[in-house]
């Protein structure tokens, strides 16, 4: 049987990988061999996960096999499970596409390549190419319908999905992902079913169980939602999907001891993935480390991974660390360190978490969103105290607030970081449904409205800037450390859930929060107030989307610190 015989037989499951390996292996040890077996070999190895071995036969024949197609398409498979090998990948399956254009694999295993990179429009295109030669991959309609949905394209997703599954309807996966469309879509009764579809075909289907964990938490139902993971976890406890959901749903239900626990598979999914270390070295994982490193007088670096609330809200931990003795140095985005250094507590060492010295890069080293763990938060420990946030001295000149005639000064923000889409269109509401409810205290000088919203969202405040009493703050500040002398003057911050309303709350300033109708863990269930800030007010949707009842709430609210009826002020008025 020569190569190309061999390499056939292995594809068609007729010979076995180990056997295959072996005749190739005997065969490149003869004079003149062919590079050809090399080929064999290597497809041998990576039917036996050997990917490292595979990648590295090619490499030493790829001078032989420059036109072999076979022989790229291979090495890219190979690559595409090395770390840190994208790049060899993506140029072995793109040599093989252009070597073998007329097959079908070679495209999908690119476009395969480019979701792995999360690099949807170029994986859509090769799976196109893919089934313009071959419609009857079940398959590769599957990928191409997850890449469709990744770019938002939910229509010609749920298209290719209803093609795989007509192809193999007992495709548990395709079941799922048909499900996350509808999920997209907030059809979550349709979802589920999707879900439980996908488990009556594999019965061990453990995404298929998380999946619906996570539609019952989107309804609201955190007790169902926590059954269902431990589902999922139990058939798959290797799955950080599962344990890390689980760990959302026990904070939501303020079960704090278990769930900051589970909390620390975070950085194992692949939400975080992108999310790691800015030093190389060891973890602290556990309480008695840390007081080893403060009775050695050990320098450790604690670092934020999350978004600028989160670092926020945490901060107040850090006080604590400084109590214990530990000596450490705080890395964070630049945009938050004048307000650290500044603001924050005393004798804090604070650095750019993308510029580290020396010394740091190997240093031992903590996850800022770790320490309600090592230090055993529950929901009576809270280090609960306001303000942990205090000015360093007057504003500068630039940023002074002149006090507002015979009213109060209030902030606005009503759109988070559009950065993260599913989060912008959860927590943002269109400014045109808060700002006409305040315009009868603005216009009777009863309130300053001072709008704290950054980026092209501010845009939205266009209609309106002819108002006397409204204040635009957009351009105008810097860094976090200019917002908070602007924040420290108000007498009142209303804001979506962003970093502002962090801020304006750890400055102990009264702040009114309006939350969607499934708000984020940290807010728990059905409560106005919050454990983390004494000032605080939460404002929430009672169903989704209904951000009128949130704002009436709000309305009245301003009203009972006015004194007046703000309603009937605005009949008066038109």
């Amino acid at each position: 049987m020569g190569p190309g015989d061999c390499l056939l037989a292995l594809s068609e499951g007729s010979l076995k990988a180990e056997t295959a390996l072996n005749q190739a292996r005997a065969e490149l040890d003869q004079e003149h061999a062919s590079a050809e077996w090399a080929v064999v070999a290597s497809a041998a190895l990576w039917m036996l996960k050997r990917f490292q071995e595979g990648y590295e036969l090619h490499r030493s024949f790829s001078s032989h096999l420059q036109n072999d197609g076979n022989a790229w398409l291979i090495a890219g498979l190979c690559a595409r499970k090395l770390a840190n090998h994208h790049q060899e990948a993506e140029q072995a399956l793109l040599r093989a596409t252009s070597l073998l254009p007329e097959r079908s694999d070679a495209h999908y295993n690119l476009g395969n390549h480019y979701s792995d990179l999360d690099q949807y429009d170029k994986a859509v295109l090769a799976y196109e190419r893919s089934l313009a030669l071959d419609a009857n991959g079940a398959q590769v309609w599957h990928n191409y319908g997850i890449a469709l949905r990744e770019r938002d394209r939910l229509d010609e997703a749920e298209m290719a999905l209803q093609n795989s599954l007509q192809l193999d309807p007992c495709n548990a996966d395709v079941w799922c992902n048909f499900g996350l469309i509808a999920h997209a879509r907030e059809h979550f009764d349709l979802a589920k079913r999707c879900y439980l579809q996908s488990i009556q075909v594999d019965q061990h289907h453990a995404e298929g169980w998380v999946n619906v964990g996570m539609a019952l938490l989107e309804e609201l139902k955190p007790e169902e939602a926590l059954e269902a993971l431990q589902r999922g976890s139990a058939l798959d406890p290797s799955s950080p999907e599962a344990v890390f959901n689980m760990a959302l749903t026990l904070l939501l239900l303020g079960d704090y001891d278990e769930g900051w626990r589970l909390y620390e598979t975070r950085f194992t999914t692949k939400q975080f993935s992108g999310k790691q270390p800015p030093c190389s070295g060891p973890w602290v994982l556990t309480m008695e480390q840390l007081q080893a490193l403060a009775r050695e007088q050990r320098r450790c670096l604690v670092w934020t991974e999350q978004g600028l609330g989160d670092v926020i809200q945490f901060l107040r931990y850090l006080p604590i660390l400084q109590a214990l003795g530990v000596s450490f140095v705080f890395a964070t985005r630049r945009t938050l360190i004048p307000l650290v250094q500044e603001w924050g507590p005393p004798g804090l060492t604070v650095c750019d978490d993308t510029a580290l010295d020396e010394d740091l890069k190997t240093a031992p080293h903590l996850a800022l969103l770790s320490l309600p763990r090592l230090l055993r938060t529950t929901l009576s420990t809270i280090p609960s105290a306001t303000p942990y946030l205090r000015p360093p001295g007057p504003p500068p000149a630039q940023l002074l607030v002149p006090a507002p005639p015979g009213g109060i000064a209030v902030g606005l923000v009503w759109a988070s970081n559009p950065g993260n889409k599913a989060m912008y269109r959860q927590k943002s509401l269109p400014l045109k449904l808060l700002l006409p409810r305040l315009l009868p205290a603005l216009s009777n000088d009863l309130i300053e409205l001072h709008s704290l919203q950054v980026g092209s969202d501010a845009d939205e405040l266009a209609p309106y800037q002819h108002l006397e009493g409204l204040v635009d703050w957009n351009g105008r500040l810097d860094h976090f450390g200019d917002t908070a002398h602007v924040v420290s003057q108000l007498d009142l911050v209303i804001s979506v859930d962003t970093a502002v309303a962090h801020l304006a709350a750890a400055l102990d300033l009264p702040t009114w929060v309006l939350l969607p109708n499934n708000a984020d863990f940290r807010w728990l269930r059905d409560r106005s107030d919050s454990p983390w800030y004494s000032s605080m007010r939460l404002f929430r949707q009672p169903k989704r989307h209904d951000w009128s009842s949130a704002i009436d709430g709000v309305v009245d609210a301003l009203g009972e610190v006015l004194g007046l009826d703000l309603n009937a002020l605005a009949q008066e008025v038109r």
